[in-house]
């Protein structure tokens, strides 16, 4: 796999982990929206979080379009998503650190009205993302990013992926890094995606990242 087209595909399947809570309407109102994880839940993996919260919203789920871009919203389909936070008023310093560790996690699950139409959106979307265009390398300005992605191997599901992304940018004589690990699962009509990322170069469990997913999909359902 190229590592542009893929990144735009792992993107293109995560939007709905990134748009607005949607409103209902007509056109929405058959739309199932499928479970995601409580913080307990996740806690129990990521104990950083113990005691935190969990942050969710629904929206709809588009198909890929024309041109490189967003699809009608597909009926009868449904995503949650969920960012999950450390208790800021413990008063423990270390709750503002983002790294391996302690990393930023979300979890977003998508509910299909059939098999069909999920693997039909799963497929469509990568095939779209693949053939789009899209930009690349170091930006202007004195910024320039390295990265580099390694696959994640695990036995989840019907179909499913996994990648961790590094990167580290320089600007104005700076050096930030960061690690992400990504994995999207399908399993029948349901298709989930989740996060870990650190701000730093120390990467996120990989092993923990699994059981995220493992989570999440015994919970969408």
């Amino acid at each position: 796999m190229h590592r542009r087209w893929l990144t735009r595909a792992l993107i293109a399947l995560a939007v709905p982990a990134l748009t607005a809570p949607a409103i209902a309407s007509s056109a929405t109102a058959a739309a199932a929206y499928p479970d995601v994880p409580s913080i307990d839940a996740v806690a129990k993996i990521y104990d950083h979080l113990e005691g935190g919260t969990a942050t969710e919203s629904t929206s709809k789920v588009y198909g890929p379009g024309k041109k490189c871009k967003p699809g009608k919203a597909i009926s009868g389909a449904g995503a949650r998503s969920a960012s999950y936070s450390p208790d800021y008023t413990s008063g423990d310093p270390d709750v503002y650190t983002i790294d391996g560790e302690h990393p930023m996690v979300s979890v977003t699950a998508m509910q299909f009205p059939s098999t069909k139409a999920a693997i039909k959106y799963l497929h469509g979307s990568t095939k779209s993302a693949k053939h789009c265009g899209g930009g690349g390398g170091g930006g202007g300005g004195g910024t320039g990013c390295d990265s580099t992605m390694k696959k994640i191997k695990f036995s989840l599901g019907d179909e499913r992926w996994g990648y961790q992304y590094r990167s580290t940018c320089r600007s104005g004589g700076q050096t930030s890094s960061s690690v992400i690990n990504s994995l999207f699962v399908r399993q029948g009509k349901f298709i989930v995606y989740t996060m870990a990322m650190s701000m730093d170069a120390s990467a996120p469990s990989i092993p923990k990242s699994i059981d995220l997913t493992d989570l999440a999909v015994t919970t969408a359902p």
